[in-house]
């Protein structure tokens, strides 16, 4: 059996240009995935932008000013809408109306104010570092520091969000500072990050909260982060495309699926669609 995609992107993200929520519900009844959750951006940070940001940020309809990027709210009335009519045509596809919270220990307040919207799904992730002149997004960070140092600061980071932010369920994709390894350095391990996983996993789990198996094509599976997560003390497990076109939802999930069921998770209670540990 599928696992449900529980992190999906729709036109309602600004990153995702060429997003259709009815297609992705298409998609995902085509696959046979037991339901599919939007999670669409609520990104909090502002940013300072190299010039290659800036030209992937036009090229998507954004605005900067001064060098600088300022993430839109996202329209939860229209988005919410938007889930309420594919859950009427789809109604033999469960289908979650959540958001993908950036950042939100850097922003408490507005992340309660969104966290009491009462989504059925909160993913919290980290997309930005701390540099000289503000917060950059992690890809922007390799241009400051070594390779090794930016996984490093990454990690350190999540475990901040984990430690201090009560406002998500689930953590997306804990190694996407890997995604944008410019191999300076040799290329990527995560082996050599495992004390720096571990201590992030370790605060995850104490939490008793969901790590996100990632699927979304930037890194090969990587079944080390399970073992580890496992062997910290980790009890549950989501699937996530991170799709951001219509396409894509459940992609690789096979391969997902049995390396899950190799690190000893399976599947748990169909209200939440999450794994556990067996």
């Amino acid at each position: 059996m599928l696992p449900a995609d529980q992190h999906v992107h729709t036109q309602w993200s600004a990153d995702a240009p060429n997003g259709s929520m009815r297609q992705a519900c298409v998609r995902a009844a085509e696959l046979g995935l037991p339901g599919i959750t939007f999670t669409d951006h609520a990104d909090l940070t502002t940013l300072a932008v190299s010039e290659n940001a800036a030209a992937y940020i036009r090229a998507i309809g954004g605005q900067i000013a001064d060098g600088v990027y300022t993430p839109p709210p996202l329209d939860v009335a229209g988005y919410v809408g938007c889930v309420r009519e594919c859950r009427q045509e789809f109604s033999d596809l469960r289908i979650r109306a959540g958001i993908e919270l950036g950042d939100p220990h850097l922003h408490p307040q507005e992340a309660a104010r969104l966290a009491a919207a009462r989504f059925d799904l909160i993913v919290g992730s980290v997309h930005s570092l701390r540099r000289d002149a503000g917060y950059a997004d992690v890809a922007d960070r390799y241009a400051d520091i070594p390779d090794a140092d930016v996984v490093r600061e990454y990690l350190a980071e999540v475990t901040t969000m984990i430690e201090t932010s009560q406002q998500f369920t689930v953590l997306a994709h804990i190694n996407y500072a890997a995604r944008y390894w410019p191999g300076r350095d040799g290329e990527y391990r995560s082996a050599d990050f495992e004390s720096e996983y571990r201590t992030a996993l370790r605060a995850l789990a104490r939490s008793n909260r969901a790590l996100e198996i990632n699927t979304s094509g930037w890194l090969p599976l990587d079944p080390d982060l399970l073992d580890w997560w496992r062997q910290e003390g980790g009890a549950l497990i989501s699937f996530g495309s991170d799709a951001h076109d219509p396409d894509t939802p459940g992609r690789e999930f096979p391969a997902a699926a049995a390396m899950a069921q190799a690190a000893g998770f399976g599947p748990g209670d169909c209200g939440t669609a999450l794994w556990v540990r067996s």
